[in-house]
């Protein structure tokens, strides 16, 4: 659940430290010295856009140039189709994405909802699914977290769960939106998914990580 804080420590049981103090050779508890050497720590990597987009990018799917290569690669069954309402989510009216993903992210998607659904009877709200590169630019020009390039929606692994819509209903819910990052947190954990909860555009960024990656150019067979 660390991987997501802004800030970098190094735990021990009730022992915590910035990393970056981390220059004598020894720690103390109440009772006595421990050797650093001794101690077995866990250090918290802060999740970047490169993360997610070097997850992405390891799924057997290339970058998605335009609709024609994304209608492609969805007659070949590489990117499935994402129904507008499912158990716990609604996707939103989509302006610069379609209703695609890679099938693990769908079923990804399909748990997370789930799960949230069980919990609170209330439907998450999907505000982006996968893009093509053609229409990433086009984003850009309204959307300041459009990434630059590449983007890990560029290649049907990830999708964006809206923070300040459940359902049909606009609005936060800040009882709602802290169970949905303890829930993605908790995937996070399990090395299921990264996540980032962005700022301008209220959602959380979510790709789904590969286990098995294989880095195969589907565009040439």
């Amino acid at each position: 659940m660390m991987a997501q804080t802004d800030a970098t420590f190094v735990s021990n049981n009730n022992l915590y430290h910035y990393i970056s103090n981390y220059t004598n050779t020894t720690t103390t508890t109440e009772s006595e010295s421990i050797p650093l050497e001794e101690v077995d720590i866990t250090v918290a990597k802060k999740i970047t856009y490169n993360d997610h987009l070097h997850e992405a990018e390891s799924f057997d799917i290339p970058l998605i140039l335009n609709d024609e290569q994304m209608d492609s690669l969805v007659l070949a069954n590489h990117l499935v189709t994402v129904p507008e309402e499912g158990e716990g989510y609604k996707i939103q009216k989509l302006t610069h994405s379609k209703a695609y993903l890679n099938e693990t992210s769908y079923l990804i998607l399909k748990e997370i909802s789930s799960i949230f659904y069980k919990e609170t009877g209330v439907e998450l709200s999907i505000s982006s699914l996968t893009r093509t590169l053609e229409n990433q630019n086009k984003l850009r020009r309204v959307n300041s977290n459009a990434a630059k390039g590449d983007s890990s929606h560029n290649y049907g692994a990830s999708f964006d769960i809206s923070y300040s819509k459940y359902g049909d209903k606009n609005g936060r819910n800040y009882a709602n939106e802290k169970l949905l990052q303890s829930i993605l947190e908790d995937f996070a954990a399990d090395g299921k998914i990264y996540f980032i909860k962005e700022r301008r555009q209220p959602c959380f960024h979510i790709t789904v990580r590969n286990f098995n990656p294989k880095m195969t150019d589907i565009s040439k067979k």
